[in-house]
Formats: C-alpha cells, structure tokens, sequence
C-alpha cells in the first residue's frame, strides 16, 4: 500500500512547523510489515513473530534493533550497562515491574472511540464507509478524526495500524486501542484529522493512493547486507 500525508502549518510555544507532505509506502507480509518512508530513505522491518522492529537509515547504512517486549527492553538495557555500572546496572534489572504498572497508569488513560456513520460514497474505484474517530493519547494530545474505509481490498487492515504504531505497541494497554480501531471494516482509504497537542491544533489528510497484491521483493522483510548496527538511529 502507498499513503500519502499532507500536514499543514502549525505553531507550538512560538515555534511554527512549515506544512509538508510525506509518502509511506507498506508491504504486508504473513508475520512481517515494513514501512518505507520516501524522501527521507529510513525504513522499518516488524518481525511480529520475534516481537522486534528494526528502524533503518539508509543515508547511514546502519540500522537499530528495539524488542517489542517490555520486559526485554529493561533486560537489554540493563545488560548494556552491566559493564559500565554494575550497580546501576542491578537497578535496572528491578525496573521493569515499576515501570510496567506506570505505563498501565498512563495507557489507561488513552482510549479510542470509533462511531460508524453509515454514510457511503465512493472515493477513487473503492466504495467507503465514513467512521468517525476519537482518540485520547494522553501527553501526545487528542484527535478527532473523519474516516473513510473500504472493504473492496482484503488486506489485514490491522497490521499496519499497529506497524505505524509500533513504538507504543509493546506498551500495556495498546491493544484495547487496537481492538476498538478493529471496529473500522476495511482498509483506510481518505483519513482528515485533527490533533490538539500543546494548544495547537495540528489538522493532516492521509489518502490511499495505491493498493496492490504482488510479490515482495527477494530480501524485503531482512536488513539489507552490509549495514552496521547501532545501539540507536543517528548514535
């Protein structure tokens, strides 16, 4: 699937954002979903079976690996920071209870709520059903959201709602947000949205511009040959 983001203007504690437009392009495998973001030439590999997303850069040619695991996440770091402060390191070790029941706190406080409006119309070749959509984020801020979905495509909508989402994936209580979003039947074709975050209202338009069933090609869902890996993107 291709998608194309349109995000205007806005200005946050006197700072203004330009406007700027964005191409994403998804292949969804059986266990595997990767995001290429044109323009920018950074990509991402979800490997939903192993629970890891590896984020690409490919200017850099290196890549990083984040486990899509809470628990693990602590582990991992904890690891890291065995050789450097073993005493720090054995404090980690006991953060991931602590920090598990705050982002339950947090998480429990997001929520989505998806209204269908039984209205139709026919966008491009496909014929959408038009949802309303609201999500609380907490921190990141709310969103109201006009939907409009089709079922002309048998594509496992999901998968790529959670890959676009991935970072917040592993967090308790995503998947509450995930089973509401299920309520939208199909894939998203035209989505108008508006986010208000920091008192600004921050307004984008995400259209589907293509959808194809095809081969992926050899290698898609692998981290290309040759490139380094680092603890983190831009490290």
């Amino acid at each position: 699937m291709k998608q194309k983001t349109h995000t205007g203007s806005f200005t946050v504690m006197g700072k203004t954002q330009p406007e700027k437009d964005e191409t994403m392009v998804f292949w969804l495998g059986d266990n595997n979903v990767r995001t290429d973001q044109e323009g920018a030439k950074t990509s991402t590999i979800l490997k939903s079976d192993k629970k890891l997303l590896y984020m690409i850069d490919h200017n850099k040619m290196q890549y990083s690996e984040m486990p899509l695991d809470f628990d693990k996440m602590f582990e991992e770091a904890a690891g890291a920071q065995a050789a450097e402060d073993p005493e720090k390191a054995e404090a980690m070790k006991k953060m991931p209870g602590f920090m598990k029941n705050m982002m339950k706190g947090v998480m429990g406080n997001m929520s989505a709520k998806v209204t269908e409006t039984g209205e139709t119309k026919k966008i491009g070749s496909w014929n959408c059903r038009k949802y309303l959509v609201e999500m609380d984020m907490g921190m990141a801020g709310k969103s109201n959201a006009e939907t409009w979905a089709t079922e002309d495509l048998k594509i496992d909508y999901t998968k790529a709602f959670t890959a676009a989402n991935a970072m917040m994936a592993s967090m308790p209580g995503f998947e509450k947000i995930v089973q509401e979003m299920k309520k939208i039947k199909g894939v998203v074709v035209l989505q108008t949205s508006t986010i208000t975050m920091m008192g600004a209202d921050v307004t984008s338009t995400t259209e589907l511009i293509e959808a194809t069933e095809k081969a992926a090609p050899a290698g898609n869902y692998d981290v290309p040959a040759g490139y380094k890996k680092v603890k983190g993107m831009g490290k």
